[in-house]
């Protein structure tokens, strides 16, 4: 029947309405009545078809996901955001203009083997963890990709935790005086979290302050410090701060008159840097952080201590003879002078000020290993070895003072990475025995028997350590026991790590299997069958039968789970036959969630789909408002928004005339871009009134955008961004005035009224607008090159009457926006410094001036066209096609909820989630 091209009689309703058919020199024009005797025939036909096709969803097409549904999946499923399609081709649009839709996502050959690709490089990124694996920001097949992973994330973690003294001072100040701030009641553990410090050093830090106890040493110059700040009122915060700041400094100034100096072992054939006494000394000094040299004080009476240098046995003086060390003890010094007799009590204060204050919380980098160690840098984590591998763990003071529980527990699995993910002692065994870093190069030492097996092998044994060990301190002559002993331990821990992590590694194989199936499980967004899971675990095994290690086999199936059908397909297919069901639960949770989230299903939406409930609607409408305020609904804005309204690949537009727009820089065209991001983000997560997008008088801007636009930015986030609630004072405001849509639609040097107004009339109204013909003239490329405005110009082309028509809708509703430049900039003269007019006559012969004007006219004559065009592309984006006559009913009752509902996003998404057409699906077309 004729209805069957629905949208080509719908294209011909909508041309006789506006009068463009027949055109006017055709032989014969249709009287008044025979028009609306036609229109009258095709709206009852539209009525009755779709009355009778009521709630019919429509052909279900299976179809792969789209190339940013792949993105977002694979970034649910990894937790990294990889985007493995970047290199993929672009996605075709169907006819209502969504690159989501069973209609146009095929897969082709060429396109398997990209995906294919891709697969395998997520799968690069995988790493084992002992209860199951996880995925870097970076492949991880490479020694130094895995120890730059595990080195940067306790980095990470160590500068997140704040070690700032003067920040620990000014809390403890704020706690004191809690009750001048209103906060009688609060606890530590509340300021703590006000002031972003440590509550368990806080409240150590807070006990030394103000505990009753022997005030002498340096106790007592803190003390005083203390005293002296002043109380809220007295002084302004920066006086506040001030001497929180001197109280650090004085801290750190005693403190690093106090700190341990550990001199170099040396004996026999192995030199003082030779890599087992390197680690030696780094667990000296790890290990006195929190304690002090007692030979510093200067005890009135007793000599002057390091007058000349005592060498232990088995150590070496790096000074040289005679020399003293690089701080000198001056006598006299205020910090360390000790009154005659009281040794006892001034080791005391001494003792308790350096446990509470270390020298250092963690040695975050180290070069090699001079004996000045406050200039110790250069690699991350370094054990001080010169171009070697070799880490050292040095954080106990952070570890003991500052760290909770989850704290400690987080950055010791953090270190355990380095074993278990990067066999760091393994590999810096292999580094370091049977070469120069072991024994120093001394010429007189024989390595060759202290060599451990090559590279390739996944182990040292035992026997082999013992080996090392017992040449090494054969080497040594027996001159010293404090050698050997440095010898004996760094052996014994080498080896006790080596073993944990071959045992570890053995124990975790059954929970890597599992979290294999897990990981298969989520990429299927559903149950796995009996079968399915030893099909998966089947081919693990054939993958290790074949050579691979266990490693490569788990990453060989992470890239067979990738390319799978039920992972890059939305397979919502009847089960056989023809006919209309409902969606399985799971199906429908996938279906919920690649519309508001573009992504897979999270565990609490899989539940609701596990217990049967989610086809309930007040249920599927319940999660629907959960999900649109989680962070995952920004797809929700750039797909269906970047695709309604044409902005989704503003990113790369190239028509920008960057030698006259400087100001146009790569940060001003992202924030162009981010800009309609985050106003549509904000009605979705608000539940805003949809309205708001063509009349709010807000936006959102960073520093960039709020220059362009002469906005004073409000508060900003930790992004930068902050909302601009009076934006309608510059004429910005909702999405008309966006620079991003100005800019899109305004080629090089000029505006274009034409592009502007079409922009609006076909994105924001709805109406079909056909394509100029190809002999239109074309207008100048320069405003400053023309004779004539713009206005002018296109006013002689609406005279040819084959132009008419189509300027006469769209012309006006960009010549209302000529006071916005060609980069979205205001202006009040164009190009050629003529004076801009703003006004416009509109097609109902209404009249406008000016962003107002549209407005008002949009308000007055246009906005239920709004409504209904947002409510038609909303519903196609939702059910992936284009849409068809069944679902005008659907998009009557859209547009009464929102009436009824003050027009608040969240009526217009429960609507479609709660439709017929949502909710089920027909496999084959439906019978006549």
């Amino acid at each position: 029947m004729a209805l069957a091209d629905h949208g080509h009689w719908r294209l011909v309703r909508e041309m006789l309405e506006d009068g463009d058919m027949p055109p006017d020199d055709a032989e014969r024009l249709p009287t008044l009545v025979e028009r609306a005797a036609v229109l009258a025939w095709i709206k009852d036909a539209f009525q009755a078809e779709a009355a009778k096709s009521a709630g019919d969803p429509g052909i279900v097409l299976p179809r792969r996901l789209s190339n940013r549904e792949y993105d977002y999946t694979v970034r649910d499923l990894t937790a990294v955001d990889l985007r493995p399609t970047k290199e993929f081709p672009i996605d075709p649009a169907n006819t209502a203009g969504f690159d989501n839709s069973g209609e146009t996502l095929i897969m082709s050959p060429t396109l398997l083997r990209k995906y294919l690709a891709a697969a395998r490089d997520v799968a690069s990124h995988l790493y084992l963890q002992p209860d199951g694996f996880a995925f870097a920001p970076f492949p991880m097949l490479a020694d130094t990709d895995r120890d730059k992973f595990w080195v940067h994330r306790i980095i990470d973690f160590y500068r997140r935790q704040n070690t700032d003294l003067a920040a620990y001072f000014s809390a403890a100040w704020h706690f004191r005086h809690r009750a001048a701030f209103g906060k009688p009641a609060a606890t530590l553990a509340d300021v703590a979290r006000e002031q972003g410090v440590s509550a368990k050093y806080l409240s150590t830090v807070h006990a030394l302050m103000e505990e009753e106890l022997d005030e002498v040493g340096p106790l007592a110059g803190l003390r005083e410090r203390w005293r002296q700040l002043p109380a809220p009122g007295m002084a302004g915060p920066e006086a506040v701060r001030v001497g929180c700041e001197a109280m650090r400094d004085y801290v750190v100034r005693v403190r690093s008159k106090i700190e341990h100096r550990f001199l170099n072992l040396e004996a026999g054939k192995i030199a003082a840097d030779s890599y087992p006494l390197l680690i030696w000394k780094n667990v000296q000094y790890a290990t006195h952080r929190r304690s002090y040299d007692r030979a510093q004080l200067q005890v009135e009476g007793e000599a002057r201590p390091y007058s000349e240098p005592v060498v232990e046995p088995g150590t070496k003086n790096p000074f040289g003879p005679g020399k003293t060390p690089l701080i000198e003890n001056l006598p006299g010094d205020p910090d360390l002078h000790v009154p005659a007799g009281q040794r006892a009590r001034y080791e005391a204060a001494f003792a308790r000020f350096s446990s509470v204050f270390p020298d250092l919380f963690y040695k975050a980098e180290r070069g090699r290993n001079y004996f000045e160690t406050k200039k110790d840098t250069g690699r991350y984590l370094s054990s001080g070895v010169h171009s070697r591998l070799g880490y050292f763990r040095d954080d106990q003071p952070l570890y003991e003072l500052i760290l909770d529980e989850a704290g400690q527990a987080e950055l010791d699995a953090l270190w355990w990475d380095s074993e278990f993910v990067a066999n760091a002692t393994l590999r810096t065994l292999r580094q370091n025995a049977g070469n120069k870093s072991m024994t120093a190069a001394n010429p007189d030492a024989d390595v060759k028997d202290i060599e451990p097996p090559a590279a390739a092998t996944d182990t040292v044994s035992e026997t082999e350590i013992r080996r090392m060990q017992a040449r090494l301190i054969d080497l040594t002559e027996g001159k010293s026991e404090l050698v050997s002993a440095a010898i004996s331990n760094f052996f014994n821990v080498t080896n006790a790590t080596i073993r944990a992590v071959e045992a570890a590694r053995i124990a975790a194989e059954l929970a890597h299997l599992d979290a294999l199936l897990k990981f298969t499980e989520r990429a299927y967004r559903r149950p796995l069958s009996p079968a399915e899971r030893e099909v998966t675990l089947a081919f693990y095994r054939t993958t290790r039968q074949e050579g691979l290690t266990h490693e490569e086999a788990i990453r060989e199936c992470v890239t067979a789970v990738l390319v799978a059908p039920d992972m890059n397909y939305r397979l919502d297919l009847l089960a056989e036959g023809p006919g209309i069901e409902p969606y399985s639960d799971h199906a429908l949770a996938s279906r919920l969630s690649y519309f508001l989230w573009s992504s897979m299903p999270d565990e609490a939406l899989l539940a609701r789909a596990a217990a049967g409930e989610l086809r309930r609607p007040e249920v599927i409408a319940a999660e629907a408002r959960r999900m649109l305020r989680d962070p995952r609904a920004r797809a929700l804005a750039v797909e269906f928004g970047g695709n309604w309204l044409e902005f989704r690949r503003f990113e790369e537009i190239a028509t920008v005339d960057l030698a006259h727009f400087t100001t146009f820089t790569p940060e001003l065209r992202q924030a162009m871009y981010e800009e309609p991001v985050r106003f549509m983000l904000d009605v979705f997560q608000r539940d805003r009134s949809i309205l708001d997008f063509l009349h709010a008088g807000d936006t959102f801007v960073n520093s960039v955008l709020a220059a362009h636009y002469g906005i004073t930015p409000g508060p900003a986030g930790a992004d930068g961004w902050s909302h601009a609630p009076e934006a309608y004072r510059q004429e910005r405001g909702g999405l008309l005035p966006m620079a991003a849509f100005l800019t899109l639609h305004a080629p090089g040097l000029r505006t274009s009224p034409v592009k502007r107004g079409n922009w609006v009339v076909k994105n924001l109204l709805g109406e079909r607008v056909p394509p100029p013909p190809a002999d239109v003239p074309v207008l100048p490329s320069s405003e400053a090159e023309s004779d004539l405005p713009l206005r002018e110009m296109l006013a002689r082309h609406r005279e040819d009457p084959s132009c008419y028509s189509c300027h006469a809708r769209i012309d006006s509703f960009g010549l209302v926006f000529e006071g916005f430049g060609p980069i979205g900039e205001r202006r009040t003269k164009d190009m050629a410094g003529r004076p801009v007019d703003t006004r416009a006559e509109f097609p109902d012969g209404g009249h406008g001036e000016g962003l107002a004007g549209v407005r008002e006219h949009i308000r007055a004559h246009r906005q239920d066209d709004f409504v209904a065009n947002f409510c038609r592309k909303l519903l196609a984006y939702a059910l992936n096609r284009s849409p068809i006559l069944s679902d005008d009913l659907l998009v009557e009752d859209m547009q009464a909820r929102l009436a009824a509902n003050d027009h608040r996003f969240s009526a217009v998404i429960e609507s479609i989630v709660t439709s017929h057409q949502f909710l089920h699906k027909r496999g084959t077309p439906r019978e006549p």
